[in-house]
């Protein structure tokens, strides 16, 4: 781990409210107590802002109860020298913005930040270990996620942090990713029946992102490994037949019958089935996260199966 001795950080600005940002924000919010001089902002879509839906209403109460500036940019569509002059006031930037933006756009932000002249970066990559994948993962943004880690490498004047999680629980979890039918007792390994998933809760990254941050000696140019979980398919097809009281059917589904079903069907859902169905940077020991080096105590998958009640077989 590499570390170096530095002040803290006094303006963060953590760009994007969703899932991860807002878990972000509450994770800084409740760390802000202990270095109370930081001044803490969110970067939102000017349409999001100023949205009169329910829940966009909510989201701008809280945040104002927590005494959140917010600024607004369009991440797509702004090129690089408008964010990057919008960067500039902040001394670190955390990245939660995902992929939404579309093909470029976290090399764009990436590039921003650095011509800004930020101290500290913990640029979007929430996910696998991309450089252990390496290019040519059938996920175009994937690849992208590697081109953001070569830019920070190939520059020394903005510090930075990768945080790699594995998936997120709740990602195992939709429905449209077709990994888990509840409903029909079924779960479909990717790949093998042992290869394995490391897996982490949007509030957990929240957490220990915050934890990373706020962490002396600073950690700087270093990735740090998170695991809320590392379970293989055939311990969860356990875990969830355990939790429902029924029998999970495993249904193995290799490389060959992933790129068959690709190329038949060419939707998103399939081609992240493929790209999952590995062994090398989609999983690592719980044990050598950075969560269980601290001791922090985080949510597995038996406990998000009992804290979300609502998922029940048919």
């Amino acid at each position: 781990m590499k570390h170096t001795q530095t002040k803290q950080r006094q303006n963060i600005l953590i760009i994007g409210a969703g899932e991860l940002g807002m878990a972000m924000i509450k994770a800084f919010v409740a760390s802000r107590k202990t270095p109370p001089d930081i001044r803490l902002s969110v970067l939102l879509r000017p349409a999001a802002h100023h949205n009169s839906q329910p829940a966009y209403l909510q989201r701008d109460k809280q945040l104002a109860e927590w005494g959140i500036e917010v600024v607004t940019a369009d991440l797509s569509r702004d090129d690089q020298s408008s964010l990057a002059q919008l960067f500039k006031p902040f001394n670190a930037v955390i990245n939660c913005s995902g992929f939404a933006g579309g093909a470029g756009t976290q090399l764009k932000i990436s590039q921003a930040v650095i011509s800004a002249g930020i101290e500290r970066y913990f640029p979007w990559q929430f996910g696998v270990d991309y450089d252990r994948i390496g290019m040519g993962s059938g996920q175009p943004v994937w690849d992208e996620q590697l081109q953001v880690r070569h830019l920070l490498r190939q520059q020394s004047a903005t510090a930075w942090v990768i945080i790699s999680t594995g998936m997120f629980i709740s990602f195992l979890f939709e429905p449209d990713f077709g990994v888990i039918e509840i409903e029909n007792q079924k779960l479909f390994a990717l790949g093998a029946a042992d290869y394995a998933l490391t897996l982490t809760t949007a509030e957990d990254i929240g957490r220990l992102t915050a934890d990373v941050f706020f962490y002396q000696p600073a950690v700087q140019n270093d990735i740090i490994y998170t695991a809320g979980d590392t379970v293989t398919y055939s311990q969860l097809a356990q875990l969830l037949s355990e939790h429902f009281c029924r029998p999970f059917t495993l249904e193995v589904r290799s490389r060959a019958q992933l790129q068959q079903r690709l190329f038949l069907q060419g939707d998103v859902a399939s081609a992240y089935q493929l790209a999952f169905a590995r062994q090398s940077g989609i999983a690592w020991p719980k044990s050598q996260s950075w969560n269980a080096r601290r001791g922090i105590e985080v949510t597995d998958v038996k406990r998000w199966l009992q804290e979300n009640r609502s998922l029940t077989p048919a």
